[in-house]
């Protein structure tokens, strides 16, 4: 008996934990309810340069679960003109919902800490607050490109 009830408590357990993390069923455009919390290592930083020569900032996420998130930043510019930067091993926390874009899903964060500082990618409603966000802007980032393939 007790074995059945912790064999059920861990699948349902295991079963909510992954889809938190990569929902089928995520929005296709920012949704601040279905907004998380996350910490972890960052494991990879990506720059996806548009048409354009704009840069957007991606990263992949290692929760303390072992888990991989890839995480949808902004334009490289606006990040740097609020003085911060993110590099490989930096610990971090990120506030973010998942947002599925041509088929591609990732957290589109609002929100990241690091070493005690906050930078605010989003408005609470999800709104960019880099310049001329606009509403086709494909992935949350502030670059018009092609889905990433991490």
């Amino acid at each position: 008996m007790i074995r059945n009830l912790a064999l059920s408590v861990f699948i349902l357990v295991t079963s909510v934990a992954l889809a938190a993390q990569n929902p089928a069923g995520a929005a296709r455009q920012y949704d601040p309810s279905a907004e998380q919390t996350y910490q972890g290592v960052i494991t990879g930083v990506i720059a996806t340069t548009g048409p354009d020569g704009t840069v957007g900032v991606h990263l992949n996420l290692q929760t303390s679960g072992g888990v991989v998130l890839k995480v949808h930043l902004g334009p490289a510019i606006f990040i740097g003109m609020n003085d911060a930067s993110f590099f490989v091993d930096e610990a971090i926390a990120l506030t973010g919902a998942f947002v599925n874009h041509d088929g591609e899903v990732a957290v589109w964060a609002r929100q990241v800490t690091k070493n005690g500082k906050t930078l605010t990618l989003r408005e609470p409603d999800g709104t960019p607050r880099w310049p001329f966000a606009t509403a086709d802007d494909p992935d949350g980032c502030g670059v018009p490109h092609a889905p990433v393939r991490y």
